[in-house]
């Protein structure tokens, strides 16, 4: 049995120590992330160098997107690291002591703190993939609302225009699920030269370099639009939901893995709480 508790013990402290590490990364991520505008930035300046030449060339104007700061609409993702990073070095932090010193309160912390942790993801990953219209569609339907009331096209210089032209030159997308999200958007100018465009000038595989060539943002017959030479038909939701969280049978395998190694985790820490109770008189608790 004191062969086992030592097991227990090294299982736990190690553990957590890797949890430590990482939550300490997390951290350090999200602030980097937060802060790290200059570095961010600079994977975005060949997409906004070339929006910016073609909102130019095509005669929407001049536009300058050295305003656009990747940090700001990255804000979220940034305090969603710091804090899961902090919480993560917490609890990690209660494993650690609570295993190493067999600290009864730090043990039974860290016990259910973890089980309501694990519950809670077992309901979340429920939603997700058992429901996913429940998260995807209120999703959407705020991301198309959004195109609707401010979308204003190449030329735009509000931090949505600017946000969604990178966006589709950058993951080779077009509107939340396709150009017909921009329909109705009720700022967007889609007269250029003798053509009124049916799909952002972004949504082209190659931007237009001149007034002459935005066809590829027309329907036939009076243009060239199709998936040759456009992204019209392909949203930017599902393409970069299947490249993250999208491929359900491996996602759903890893989070089913580290389910079964928190429970592994939860069940050591209960085991040694168990024993530190039999060890110490009850009254010390």
């Amino acid at each position: 049995m004191g062969c086992c508790q030592v097991l227990c013990r090294i299982f736990l402290v190690l553990v957590n120590i890797i949890f430590l590490l990482l939550g300490i990364a997390l951290f350090a991520l999200g602030l980097f992330v937060r802060f790290g505008s200059s570095i961010l930035n600079g994977y975005l300046d060949t997409v906004k160098k070339s929006l910016q030449e073609s909102a130019s060339a095509t005669g929407a104007g001049t536009v300058d997107l050295s305003t656009l700061d990747i940090t700001g609409l990255l804000f979220g993702v940034a305090l969603g690291l710091i804090f899961f990073g902090l919480f993560l070095t917490i609890i990690a932090f209660l494993g650690c002591c609570g295993g190493c010193c067999k600290f009864k309160v730090l043990l039974i912390l860290y016990v259910i703190i973890c089980g309501v942790l694990l519950v809670a993801q077992i309901v979340v990953i429920g939603i997700l993939y058992g429901s996913p219209k429940t998260f995807h569609d209120p999703a959407k339907k705020a991301l198309k609302e959004q195109i609707q009331s401010d979308f204003q096209g190449i030329a735009g210089t509000d931090i949505v225009s600017m946000a969604w032209n990178v966006v589709m030159q950058f993951a080779k997308c077009c509107g939340v699920d396709g150009y017909e999200d921009f329909n109705s958007a009720v700022k967007w100018n889609r007269t250029y030269s003798t053509y009124r465009i049916d799909t952002p000038l972004a949504c082209c595989k190659e931007l237009p370099s001149s007034a002459s060539t935005v066809t590829c943002a027309v329907l036939p017959p009076s243009g060239t639009a199709s998936d040759a030479n456009s992204y019209l038909d392909t949203g930017c939701y599902d393409k970069l939901w299947e490249q993250t969280l999208g491929n359900s049978k491996i996602v759903i395998g890893v989070l089913v893995g580290i389910g079964v190694f928190q429970i592994l985790l939860l069940l050591t820490a209960l085991l040694l709480y168990i024993d530190a109770r039999k060890v110490e008189p009850e009254a010390n608790f």
